[in-house]
């Protein structure tokens, strides 16, 4: 039986405005796509990548919809890559949720 290593790093999601925004545990924040409201329905979608959720009852659903779909070594690429997110106001006061992905190591 192989010895791996196994942690898990938390994350956040943020709905704020039509954007969903992502926070790493260094506090880092970055847009990583879209967030669609259309009768009462919010969909989440990844600008890159061909992920997004299914239409759902609150921006909070689809935020955990989508983190269901992502996994650390692409949501760490995307904070590595991407540029910090300027937001205007307080993070806290949007549709939120806390997530944790699996960072395994050899």
């Amino acid at each position: 039986m192989a010895n791996r290593e196994s942690r898990e790093s938390p994350f956040r999601l943020f709905a704020v405005e039509q954007r969903v925004l992502a926070q790493n545990v260094d506090g880092k924040v970055i847009d990583i796509g879209g967030m669609d409201s259309k009768n009462g329905q919010f969909c989440a979608c990844m600008d890159s990548g061909d992920i997004k959720t299914e239409p759902k009852r609150s921006a909070e659903l689809a935020l955990k919809a989508l983190a269901g779909e992502l996994s650390f070594d692409y949501l760490d690429g995307l904070f590595t890559s991407g540029r910090e997110a300027e937001v205007s106001g307080r993070l806290q006061d949007y549709p939120s949720i806390e997530f944790e992905l699996d960072e395994s190591g050899p």
